[in-house]
């Protein structure tokens, strides 16, 4: 095999796609629609084991169906699009609106430090202060009204 850095990488894509489908059978049908032909277990065994050189079309087909970048195995940084610029701003202000809100939660207002609200059982105990105990069954309120089941005269 030449040992040019191109054909090293060639290999290396074919290799990782090869993993990728975890059988060089299954990754011949994957490109087989792209290439509109099959190539035998063989021919993918050769370019893995550096016997050959996978020719461009095989080598494309393959990044293709795994899912590999070739323009990152080549190093090539792409420029980034105007959308991605925004949604990378974007990205940015919404964790330092994160930020803020966690340092927000982590203080409580002036008002509610000195004064807070009573909790459901606190306000249970205040209601039960205020209500007047019920006399027993069958003697009369000492208060001045009369209780409900008692006739009015």
């Amino acid at each position: 095999m030449p040992d040019n850095p191109m054909a090293v990488l060639a290999r290396q894509v074919l290799v990782e796609a090869e993993r990728t489908f975890r059988r060089a059978d299954a990754l011949a049908a994957e490109m087989e629609p792209h290439l509109r032909k099959r190539y035998g277990d063989s021919a993918i065994y050769a370019y893995t084991n550096e016997r050959a050189v996978p020719p461009g079309d095989v080598l494309l087909a393959a990044a293709l169906v795994a899912g590999i970048s070739l323009d990152e195995k080549l190093g090539i940084n792409p420029q980034e699009s105007e959308v991605e610029r925004q949604v990378r701003e974007l990205r940015s202000q919404m964790a330092q609106l994160r930020e803020e809100m966690a340092s927000l939660r982590g203080q409580a207002p002036a008002d509610q430090a000195t004064d807070p609200a009573p909790t459901r059982a606190e306000r249970r105990r205040q209601w039960a202060r205020q209500s007047v105990e019920s006399p027993p069954p069958g003697q009369s309120p000492s208060a001045g009204r009369p209780a409900s089941r008692e006739r009015r005269s």
